[in-house]
């Protein structure tokens, strides 16, 4: 990690709105980049809602056009595969659960390490609860053995570690970056691996979240306090 990024939150996984292949005709007063767009998100909304119902292999490619009410040659303009629409999910709930994290983290950091931690890491748990099936699916069901997906989950993990390096930086740890990052990488893997228990007991949530807390803070060399 350089040094000039230690103290500097990792950007968001990058979610753009891709143009079209070809300019066309505008469709009434809706121009075809903007109806380019919107189906685009048609399709994607269309995956959430069947994955949902059916699950990622359950789901297909004309399963989720006749959802948008749209054509399969409409879904292979934005998508080479129900594959890489999935992938795109990904990243997108990749990017909202590390926004979701930054803004805890500068909301609570002056409450102290152990409750800006606390705060953060309830944020990463509690995040996919808003749709439990389709967190379910991209952690499980996407195939990690295809290169796109996990190029996508190697990239969430390199920028979630950077994320706590960086918070245990700006919360005043004495450890190296070097440190941290080790240290980081470990927390993250354990607590990734226990993501599904923890969210299956939601009755002792709190506890085993403060638990984590803590061990957090000693860890990355902060007060527990």
């Amino acid at each position: 990690m350089s040094s000039s990024s230690e103290s500097e939150w990792p950007v968001p996984p990058e979610v753009t709105e891709p143009s079209p292949p070809s300019e066309r005709r505008s469709w009434g007063k809706v121009s075809h980049s903007d109806r380019y767009r919107r189906q685009r998100g048609d399709l994607l909304r269309a995956a959430v809602r069947l994955a949902g119902r059916k699950g990622y292999e359950g789901t297909r490619v004309a399963d989720i056009v006749a959802e948008a009410g749209l054509s399969k040659s409409t879904f292979y303009e934005h998508f080479g595969s129900k594959e890489e629409c999935f992938v795109e999910l990904h990243r997108r709930t990749s990017s909202q659960m590390l926004r979701a994290a930054v803004d805890t983290a500068e909301a609570a950091i002056e409450r102290g390490p152990y409750v800006c931690l606390y705060e953060v890491i309830r944020a990463l748990v509690g995040y996919p609860q808003r749709n439990p099936r389709l967190a379910q699916i991209l952690g499980n069901e996407l195939s990690a053995a295809e290169p796109a997906v996990r190029a996508q989950r190697d990239d969430n993990l390199r920028r979630t570690i950077h994320f706590f390096v960086t918070l245990a930086l700006r919360l005043g740890s004495t450890l190296s970056p070097d440190e941290l990052e080790l240290t980081a990488t470990v927390l993250v893997r354990g607590v990734t691996d226990i993501l599904a228990e923890l969210r299956r007991d939601r009755t002792t949530l709190d506890e085993q979240l403060g638990a984590i807390a803590k061990l957090g803070c000693r860890s990355l060399g902060l007060p527990v306090s």
